[in-house]
């Protein structure tokens, strides 16, 4: 009798026990992992950010760049290509390569005890290999080839995939050599395979566990009083383990129930795919061509985020805005707004190509204009700035622009951020206006209240500033601001203008300078002696009735596009 309780306990402790270690590795292996990541990161050298992502503090490890997951959240593949004109011949267009890393391999990633994938071939890793990697059981691919690796291992890419979906004998026994030894005959760069021979015998003694010399013989008397501490640890096991259970199951629940789906690297392309000067895109294609968001492929810097070239082909190049994370409730929000964007199309409007929302990354993908933005435009005044026809057709452009977002669209659409960053120039100097898609909708009344001043300080207009209530005169005072900006040397608010009281600004000088009949002085140096002197007083008479405090004085933007189209000069 009291060998079949001690039987019966002891089953209840060893499943009590190896239940433990199933819910431990479940709560805390995936922390592991991250720790691992962030250790292996710091090992590297990475001079183009391509590990920007690895960031704890704004995603989970299993969404940063190269890194794969199972449904624990454990690593089971880790694949960062590095790329240089030799090894862009080892990869094609569905395997590409990143941006090279280098320094040294950290012994952190013999801790990814789950990972079945480890690629890091053709990046500049240098020092030795660690031997950690030998305890990694579940390894199928590794692949080290194209680094400098001190001593034999200089270029690794060993598989334990047949092709047939079963383990490769000899492939199998090379790496557990490898594990064993670390000992492998390098691959060739054409990954021709020569596996070091050695006796199974070796293969045989590893997975031989060594005698035990010292097993005790004869029977062990249980005592009434070792029988009841058994009972009352078995009781006490028992209650800690429902604990733990409700405990770590509780929150896989709460974490499940908040990331219902995986996050996933998905693209939403509105370019019809059967064109045929279209080309396939996908979230690596567009995060690649930009350099991984590095400082060297950045254009612009707007309130919403930072602007992007991303050159897939010489051909198809685009403007990739990567959004500050965090400024939508969530991304249902944002997928609602977006989807609006899909029937707002006019010739004087960025078109969007496409975009890509995650609860850690959001962007716009917008066709690239290589004239570059009004702003910088305006600040260099070469030849074309001086002459009058392209001041004017910019003009109209935006004008006509910011009239179908307020007149065609339904719901109509405000701006609320113009100014001239926002107004972006084909190389023909045709004006179209951006971030016109991250803008607040409304539905039909005429004015919205909103939460908070969207906007850049010197384009809002003072009512909208005081009252935060918008309308689409808003977008019309900042339209004639951009306006007095165009025509003249002065910014919206120039440094020239300190020497006036608080709150002057071009709006406030302009009517200074006609007061003082030196209205020709608010023109930029030469355009008063080049333009038709007529057509330009019409336009400073437009941009200053724009920014008037009563709305019921300032025009639509219908009236504006009337008034320029009437004094529209010869066409470029």
């Amino acid at each position: 009798m009291k060998k079949v309780i001690l039987a019966l306990f002891l089953v209840l402790n060893l499943f009590a026990f190896s239940f433990s270690r199933k819910l431990f590795s479940e709560s805390g292996g995936s922390h592991d992992d991250e720790a691992a990541l962030l250790e292996l990161k710091s090992s590297f050298s990475d001079p183009n950010g391509v590990l920007s992502s690895w960031n704890p503090d704004s995603s989970n490890h299993c969404s940063w760049f190269g890194v794969s997951c199972n449904s624990d959240s454990r690593v089971v593949s880790l694949i960062l290509r590095g790329c240089d004109e030799a090894s862009r011949l080892h990869f094609s267009a569905s395997s590409p390569c990143s941006s090279k890393l280098g320094g040294e391999i950290s012994p952190a990633v013999g801790d990814l005890s789950e990972i079945r994938v480890l690629s890091l071939p053709f990046n500049d890793l240098v020092g030795q290999i660690p031997k950690k990697i030998r305890n990694l059981e579940k390894l199928e691919v590794l692949d080290l080839q194209g680094n400098s690796f001190t001593g034999e291992f200089n270029r690794i890419r060993v598989s334990n995939r047949g092709s047939d979906e079963k383990p490769n004998l000899s492939i199998r026994r090379l790496l557990a050599k490898f594990r064993k030894s670390l000992k492998v005959d390098p691959f060739s760069s054409n990954a021709a395979r020569k596996l070091m021979s050695f006796n199974e015998e070796d293969e045989e003694e590893e997975a031989s566990p060594s005698a035990d010399h010292s097993s005790p013989s004869g029977k062990t008397k249980l005592y009434p009083i070792e029988i009841a501490s058994i009972i009352s640890a078995s009781i006490i096991v028992f209650v800690l383990l429902v604990l733990v259970f409700f405990f770590v199951y509780s929150r896989k629940w709460k974490r499940n129930s908040q990331i219902q789906v995986a996050e996933t690297k998905e693209l939403k392309v509105f370019v019809d795919s059967s064109d045929s000067n279209s080309i396939p895109l996908t979230y690596e294609i567009i995060v690649r061509a930009t350099n991984y968001f590095s400082n060297s492929n950045c254009i612009g810097h707007g309130g919403f985020g930072s602007t992007y070239k991303a050159e897939v082909t010489p051909n198809h190049v685009y403007a990739v805005k990567r959004l500050s994370v965090g400024r939508f409730q969530g991304d249902q929000q944002f997928h609602a707004e977006i989807s609006a964007l899909e029937t707002v199309k006019h010739p004087n409007l960025v078109v969007l190509i496409g975009y890509h929302a995650s609860e850690t990354e959001m962007f716009l993908i917008y066709n690239y204009l290589s004239g570059g933005n009004l702003e910088d435009f305006i600040k260099e005044r070469s030849k074309p700035a001086l002459e009058w026809k392209v001041l004017h057709k910019i003009a109209l452009d935006v004008a006509r622009a910011l009239a179908y977002l307020h007149e065609q669209c339904s719901p109509k659409v405000l701006h609320r951020d113009i100014k001239p960053s926002n107004i972006l120039l084909d190389s023909k100097y045709n004006a179209y206006l951006s971030d016109f898609g991250l803008s607040k909708l409304l539905g039909t009344s005429q004015s919205h209240v909103t939460t908070g001043v969207a906007g850049t300080f010197g384009y809002v207009a003072p009512e909208y500033a005081m009252t935060c209530r918008v309308s689409e005169k808003a977008d019309v005072y900042s339209y004639g601001i951009v306006v007095l900006e165009l025509i003249s040397d002065k910014r919206a608010l120039d440094p020239s203008f300190s020497s006036h009281e608080n709150g002057f600004n071009i709006v406030s000088w302009a009517h200074m300078m006609l007061s003082q009949g030196k209205a020709k002085d608010v023109f930029t140096n030469g355009l008063w002696e080049s333009g038709p002197q007529d057509d330009l007083i019409e336009v400073l008479h437009l941009a200053l009735k724009c920014t008037v405090d009563s709305l019921s004085i300032r025009p639509t933007m219908k009236q504006a596009v009337k008034l320029l189209k009437r004094i529209q000069p010869s066409r470029l």
